[in-house]
């Protein structure tokens, strides 16, 4: 169900070129649009989100509000988990740089050298 909802004002509304007052399209238009619904969900979903997107309030029908509150939460989340996941391809996918080639190698050859001179100072311990 497409509408448009225009003009809104802190007592009126225009819905589809028709003023009507704020109250009345909150309360009762929202209640029969849901109602025409049924259980669409996604129908529901769709009518809520025009009218919180005019600024209307939601809170006249429960189920439209707590439909609505879960679409946006899904949507978060799935945008949570699409963040997440293209963090971890990019890190998945890093190319080194190098000065990091670098680094890595001088600390290879560091610890190597280490190892070597640990292993003479056992060997002269032990004569």
């Amino acid at each position: 169900m497409k509408f448009n909802i225009t003009d809104v004002t802190p007592e009126t509304v225009c819905i589809h070129g028709q003023t009507l007052a704020r109250e009345y399209a909150e309360v009762v238009l929202l209640n029969l649009m849901v109602a025409a619904m049924g259980n669409n969900h996604s129908g529901i979903v769709t009518i809520a989100e025009t009218f919180a997107a005019a600024g209307l309030s939601l809170e006249a029908h429960p189920k439209a509000l707590r439909l609505y509150n879960e679409h946006l939460s899904e949507i978060a989340a799935e945008e949570a988990r699409a963040l997440q996941e293209a963090q971890a391809h990019a890190a998945r996918c890093r190319v080194e740089t190098p000065q990091e080639i670098a680094e890595y190698h001088a600390e290879k050859a560091r610890r190597a050298r280490e190892i070597r001179e640990h292993g003479q100072r056992m060997r002269t311990a032990r004569g």
